[in-house]
């Protein structure tokens, strides 16, 4: 005889299949496990600083609070990652004259060179990503998730929670 308590699905539960946020989850873990296991280990990298190649490549020169908050992830994670990419010579940093507790990163002529190849890679899984989408449906899906990022940055800055009207 088993433990296991089964119940039916009740309406208020939630169906991970179809709720937005778990699927966004799954998906962007799914995205990086390919991105880690198919690219970013052949070139010598985790996950980390596989992203802040392209994070900087992205926005040039930046603050490292600005990468840890592009790529959603801690500062001192994203700090030591920073320094082992600048141990590598792919990133330099430079201390901030007016804040001696801020610096900013910038790729050097090598970590641009590996920045190329990481586009070429995210571009080309781009394209497989989407292959069986119209140009019309990319354009609204990048539309529709750019509202979604939006809101949900809106959500976070103003630490919206259910029931909260002051914030709807």
């Amino acid at each position: 005889m088993s433990d296991v308590i089964t119940r039916p699905r009740d309406k208020s539960q939630v169906d991970l299949r179809s709720h937005v946020p778990a699927l966004f989850v799954t998906l962007g873990a799914k995205i990086g496990r390919h991105a880690d296991r198919h690219h970013a280990r052949l070139l010598g990298f985790d996950l980390r600083e596989w992203r802040i190649i392209q994070v900087v490549g992205d926005g040039g020169r930046c603050t490292i609070l600005d990468v840890a908050d592009a790529m959603g992830m801690d500062k001192g994670g994203t700090s030591r990652s920073i320094a082992r990419l600048e141990e590598r010579g792919l990133l330099s940093r430079q201390d901030d004259p007016t804040d001696r507790r801020r610096s900013f990163v910038e790729l050097t002529p090598e970590g641009w060179a590996i920045c190329d190849e990481i586009a070429q890679f995210a571009l080309a899984r781009e394209q497989r990503l989407l292959r069986d989408f119209s140009a019309e449906e990319r354009a609204l899906l990048i539309d529709m998730l750019n509202r979604i990022h939006a809101e949900a940055g809106e959500m976070l800055a103003r630490g919206w929670s259910p029931g909260d009207a002051e914030n709807d």
